[in-house]
């Protein structure tokens, strides 16, 4: 079964569903907004790796490279300073990012599993990490990867977002709910936690909380398109198949439109048959 574009961020980072090309929107920088930066700061927990001298303007480069989209260069740029630095995991890290930004989910992982081996207590690889094995559906490890780093720093936001998303996915909604409370408490604004949450709440059957934070948070006109696709199928799991529509049509074409009601309507069947959808959902 397709499934329609939900918004899903977490890092700030995004879980992009398999969708028909036809529903497809341009993400902007709000994506998988967990989107984590290639560059890792160090901290006290994060030993600092050796990029200074001649090597740390290519890594500025390769990073600036990364943060403005452009993956395959970075990639090749990170490539070149591993070449020449093998244990520098800056290096690792960001290209180990750019490497799952294009895709390349496995050899995302050997590289970051190389940095993490170099620095086991780098949160930011750790974060990585996690979003790379959400990609390859392998949510119990991604959640691993994110209860580690939030041992090392429980404020990290990137982690935060990252294990309410592997929660939700393995459908343990009550729990994915408690992190972004926790995350909420730290970071009272933050759009990405809000939005989360509240498709974790849609999915555990208690729509009309959802509607009203997704109802908020679709005023904002910079992420009022990502956030009307959510709350069009949280008014379908919620029956409300006229307002789902009325949404959906600022978007969508009328064929598009019937296709997603088909979704909905399949969803909603399955919750009123207390199936777990989670998996589903964010596969």
């Amino acid at each position: 079964m397709n499934m329609p574009p939900f918004k899903y961020d977490f890092s700030q980072l995004e879980i992009k569903l398999p969708l028909p090309k036809s529903l497809l929107r341009p993400l902007g920088a709000l994506l998988l907004a967990v989107s984590v930066s290639a560059c890792t700061v160090p901290t006290e927990q994060s030993r600092p790796t050796s990029d200074a001298g001649p090597a740390s303007s290519s890594l500025r480069l390769a990073q600036a490279t990364a943060k403005s989209g452009d993956h395959q260069t970075a990639a090749r740029l990170f490539e070149n300073i591993v070449e020449e630095e093998p244990e520098s995991v800056s290096a690792l890290l960001g290209l180990g990012d750019s490497y799952s930004r294009l895709g390349q989910q496995n050899r995302a992982a050997a590289v970051l599993n190389r940095a993490h081996e170099l620095d086991n207590r780098n949160v930011e690889v750790l974060s990585v990490l996690g979003r790379v094995h959400l990609s390859q559906h392998q949510a119990e490890t991604a959640l691993a990867n994110y209860n580690k780093a939030l041992k090392i720093d429980r404020s990290n936001i990137s982690a935060i977002t990252g294990k309410g998303v592997a929660l939700d996915t393995l459908s343990r909604h009550a729990e994915a709910q408690e992190a972004y409370q926790s995350g909420l408490s730290q970071y009272p604004a933050n759009y990405v936690l809000r939005n989360n949450y509240a498709l974790s709440l849609a999915l555990s059957g208690q729509q009309t909380k959802s509607i009203a934070i997704l109802q908020e948070l679709v005023r904002d006109p910079v992420v009022a398109p990502h956030v009307r696709d959510n709350l069009a199928m949280v008014y379908g799991l919620a029956g409300r198949e006229n307002d789902a529509r009325a949404t959906l049509a600022l978007d969508l074409e009328a064929s598009q439109i019937e296709e997603n009601m088909g979704i909905y309507r399949a969803l909603r069947r399955m919750l009123g048959e207390g199936k777990k959808i989670g998996a589903l959902v964010y596969a």
